[in-house]
């Protein structure tokens, strides 16, 4: 049997990098040249880049087994999240992270797996990676991969890609995290001393 999946909606390319006061400053400046032009390919060197599909009101999902359409069921897609934090940094000596990248390129990713003997929806494994606590946005969640009873699909396709437009970069202050972390701590004790 031929099993493929695919996405059509808004692609992304998001990383999060610890950042420079420097380059904070630049970038909270609205520089858009110095961003475009200096950081396009550095962005996505990070161990903390998500490349994929969004997974939100405007994506489509369509299964197929030997062409013909197979209902999905899209909870299977949340069994296991990946939860990005900007607190993922507090134990390093960063003082800033940055959120660069791009988030509105309408196209279509497919995953195909040739030869598969059993089909059933269950087997499938996706790589969805969650930037809530990092973007403050209810639900942001991204599709990076998808595999099939453990294997990695045969093929993959990126189509009819629309091009995109860079995020403006958020900039986001660890010392700030670090009193909030703090307040929330000392919330925490005030209140388990007052039981």
């Amino acid at each position: 049997m031929r099993v493929v999946f695919e996405v059509s909606g808004l692609s992304c390319d998001l990383a999060l990098h610890p950042i420079s006061s420097q380059t904070a400053e630049v970038l909270r400046n609205n520089a858009s040249d110095e961003y475009t032009e200096k950081c396009l390919n550095w962005w996505r060197r990070g161990a903390t880049r998500t490349f994929g599909m969004r997974i939100n009101e405007k994506a489509h999902i369509l299964l197929t087994v030997d062409g013909k359409p197979v209902d999905f069921n899209a909870t299977l897609l949340y069994r296991d999240i990946y939860t990005l934090r900007s607190r993922m940094y507090l134990g390093s000596k960063a003082r800033y992270l940055a959120v660069l990248g791009y988030d509105n390129e309408t196209c279509t990713f497919r995953w195909v797996w040739d030869n598969v003997e059993d089909f059933s929806p269950e087997k499938f494994q996706f790589v969805v990676t969650d930037w809530d606590n990092v973007l403050g946005t209810k639900n942001y969640r991204v599709l990076d991969n998808v595999f099939y009873d453990g294997r990695h699909s045969d093929d993959e396709e990126w189509l009819d890609p629309s091009g995109f437009t860079l995020r403006k970069p958020l900039v986001i202050d660890l010392e700030e995290v670090r009193a909030e972390i703090e307040t929330e701590l000392e919330g925490s004790a005030d209140y388990s001393r007052g039981r």
